[in-house]
């Protein structure tokens, strides 16, 4: 990867010797291309995927997103990381999609189903137990808790649930988050705090309804839940 140091390939393509091939023209330029979509389509992918239902319309909008990169990147001014800015024309063609189709694609698995603090996943509440030995009650009661947190990330607000999924799902920093979304860090902090809170809320409120005991870690960290700088 073109005299870069980084053992991340996701990061490696925001170094400034990397930009400089890209821009370059010529076969550089093109070999750096295709490193660039080697190291970040996938991540590209899988966030258009958290959006989108249909596995068409997500390599369509992954092929809008990278043909605007290879329009755009000339016009490109380093005023964000490169991958930043690869997510907000991701962002944009989503959103653009989604607003033709009038409607709201979702697709969670349980590696997207962070917990609303951020520090955990349910899977890992239950990561001292082996598949092998788990009672058949416990099994029953990790998958619940699972799909509680899938429903209650899937009814947040959209700016909410954007905000949650790119800093607690994806890993970008709030300030990556500001630049791509246009808003102020102030805000992508209000915005995360709430989305944390509304998670933890809706599931409590469920498992109280339904009479059911949440697992204690669980409980422990979502009581806790304070704002968190991105």
């Amino acid at each position: 990867m073109m005299e870069t140091k980084s053992a991340n390939p996701f990061e490696e393509v925001n170094s400034k010797a990397f930009l400089e091939a890209l821009v370059g023209g010529g076969a550089k330029a093109q070999k750096a291309f295709a490193e660039l979509f080697g190291a970040t389509h996938e991540r590209i992918l899988n966030y258009v995927r958290r959006y989108l239902g249909s596995v068409d319309e997500c390599q369509e909008v992954l092929q809008e997103t990278y043909l605007a990169v290879h329009k755009g990147i000339s016009k490109f001014e380093s005023k964000s990381k490169l991958t930043t800015w690869i997510y907000s024309l991701a962002y944009h063609k989503t959103c653009d999609r989604m607003s033709e189709k009038d409607r709201n694609h979702l697709e969670f698995n349980e590696e997207r189903m962070a917990l609303a603090t951020g520090e955990s996943t349910p899977s890992a509440l239950f990561d001292d137990i082996s598949p092998w030995d788990m009672a058949s009650d416990a099994v029953a009661e990790k998958r619940r808790l699972e799909g509680l947190i899938s429903q209650a990330i899937e009814s947040l607000p959209l700016a909410l649930r954007h905000v949650y999924q790119l800093r607690d799902e994806e890993g970008l920093s709030g300030e990556e988050i500001a630049v791509m979304l246009g808003m102020p860090s102030s805000t992508v902090r209000v915005h995360l705090h709430r989305a944390r809170n509304q998670i933890v809320q809706s599931v409590q409120e469920k498992l109280t309804r339904k009479a059911f005991k949440a697992p204690e870690d669980f409980k422990t960290k979502s009581q806790s839940a304070e704002v968190v700088k991105p």
